[in-house]
């Protein structure tokens, strides 16, 4: 498997290491977080205060979406005075499938309102103090979280005694259904180009008006959605590798290098090395998602995702592509404030699994997708005093369905 910095001491006689990226597991018993859930409904930090229903379409069709996910994004150590919720939804008709905007996420943010005082700083002052602190609801007990993972609402302590105990509850481990195994990857379908003078065009008034009206237009009952998938609570356990594994796959990477530094280079060597290395980075995601296989997500802010393809337009956003220089191209910028994003949460293949297992469905109707990376504002930008929802980035990697033979 692929090399990855551990937290972990090398030299501690353990023969795995915890990486700063938590894992989330499906679990039909309650964990003692009931903010965060796949499948279901969406609910909110405030029942008065809903999303524009434009956030629940396809902007492929314009019809409904469901809900894939939804997550306690509390982050104390950036934004201590701010309550956060990430939810992610998918369009789940065959047509739409492969397309830009069948998947999309929105940040739910209610920021601490700031207040000046004479003579003194302005300081921050929560708004609505949350039903229970960040550490009760996801650690089972009192006090802040652990300083090193403290920026990850799923974080959990480094030391390899506490790494097996479930941080949200004593219910045991998560359920021991295999996760749906990864297919090939596909390359992100792009939207079609729009001509000179269609992006001189004016807007109709008529068109206007239609828009004005959608941006309006409250979040739907939940009897106007489709039927929903199957809800499950959350567990999160801290990722363990394999020390052996990590340090083969080193080993295994230097080898390689040496053997194409040794054989020189040309065009056709050039052509096999960049094709294998689009190999490994599915070998890289299928290897170590194998070390955790019943997973269904993947937490670190700020972190890096876990890619699922190498050659196609997500990647080339966080990978420079083979033969080219100059820097990556990184996530689109926050619309909102026009501060960076940075990734915090992916979806890989056996939040699928859990969510179809139950479902009477031809195969060929299920969601193909590889991996959903979601990006954030790094600010947490919002309306002080007030709800506010972001549309955010979602980077998809769609899976190659193999043709029977």
């Amino acid at each position: 498997m692929p090399p990855y910095e551990s937290d972990s001491s090398s030299d501690d006689g353990e023969d795995y290491s915890t990486t700063n990226v938590t894992l989330g597991y499906a679990s039909a018993d309650s964990t003692g977080d009931d903010i965060s859930h796949l499948g279901g409904y969406p609910t909110w930090l405030d029942a008065h205060q809903t999303p524009a229903a434009a956030l629940s379409k396809c902007k492929v069709c314009n019809g409904y979406m469901s809900l894939l996910l939804q997550l306690n994004a509390d982050l104390q150590q950036y934004f201590p005075h701010d309550e956060r919720r990430l939810h992610v939804l998918c369009c789940r008709k065959k047509t739409c499938s492969k397309k830009v905007g069948s998947v999309r996420a929105f940040r739910e943010v209610r920021k601490g309102e700031t207040r000046k005082k004479k003579g003194k700083q302005p300081e921050q002052v929560q708004m609505k103090k949350p039903t229970q602190d960040l550490g009760s609801a996801l650690f089972g007990g009192p006090g802040s979280l652990p300083s090193m993972n403290s920026a990850n609402p799923f974080s959990t302590s480094s030391t390899s005694t506490q790494s097996t105990i479930n941080p949200f509850s004593s219910l045991g481990s998560p359920s021991k259904l295999a996760a749906k195994p990864p297919q090939r990857p596909v390359d992100e379908v792009q939207p079609p180009t729009e001509s000179f003078a269609d992006k001189l065009r004016i807007t109709s008034e008529s068109e206007s008006s239609g828009k004005d009206k959608q941006l309006s237009e409250a979040w739907p009952n939940d009897s106007q959605f489709p039927p929903p998938f199957t809800s499950f609570y959350l567990d999160a356990y801290p990722e363990e590798l394999e020390k052996e594994s990590v340090t083969d796959s080193k080993a295994e990477s230097s080898k390689i290098q040496y053997d194409t530094e040794e054989s020189g280079s040309g065009a056709g060597l050039e052509k096999d090395t960049f094709e294998s290395s689009l190999d490994k980075t599915f070998q890289k995601f299928s290897d170590r998602v194998a070390q955790n296989p019943e997973q269904v997500l993947r937490y670190e802010f700020k972190g890096e995702p876990l890619l699922y393809s190498g050659s196609d337009g997500v990647a080339s956003r966080f990978i420079v592509p083979h033969g080219k220089s100059g820097a990556i191209r990184g996530m689109p910028r926050c619309e909102n404030c026009g501060a960076q994003r940075v990734f915090e949460v992916q979806l890989v293949p056996g939040l699928i699994y859990e969510l179809e297992k139950d479902e009477a469905m031809d195969l060929e109707d299920g969601m193909e997708w590889g991996t959903v990376i979601v990006g954030t504002c790094v600010n947490n930008c919002g309306v002080p005093g007030q709800v506010s929802f972001r549309e955010e980035w979602v980077g998809v990697q769609w899976e190659e369905r193999v043709a029977g033979k």
